[in-house]
């Protein structure tokens, strides 16, 4: 049996067949398959890998700092509450953002055709 929490964790991001699957066999699976169940979201060679990574997080970054934490946020949480509890505090989120200066900042970058400039006020 895996420790670590490996039980629990497993199960709640990808199909809860493959999860027992792997659980309960201790097979390891490949690369191809890690991405087709949604285990890894991008296969790259390894030498590629940090600057893959990089990239995505420079993408991250770029976006509004409010928005992704809110988002991050709604994920996490989300997983443990019931569907119309995980909508209604997505929502109680997003009506926060809105009152935001960056939420004004995106429209507006957008209109000036210009990139924006995220405070994360």
């Amino acid at each position: 049996m895996p420790g670590a929490g490996g039980t629990q964790r497993l199960p709640r991001a990808i199909p809860q067949a493959w999860a027992n699957y792997m659980i309960l066999t201790g097979e390891q699976i490949d690369a191809e398959t890690a991405l087709r169940i949604g285990l890894v979201s991008h296969i790259v060679p390894k030498d590629e890998l940090m600057d893959r990574a990089l990239q995505i997080a420079g993408v991250i970054c770029e976006r509004g700092p409010l928005a992704v934490r809110a988002a991050k946020e709604a994920i996490r949480r989300g997983l443990d509450m019931p569907l119309d509890h995980g909508l209604a505090f997505e929502e109680l989120l997003f009506t926060r953002l809105m009152a935001t200066e960056d939420a004004k900042e995106g429209p507006r970058a957008f209109a000036e055709k210009r990139k924006p400039n995220y405070q994360g006020r």
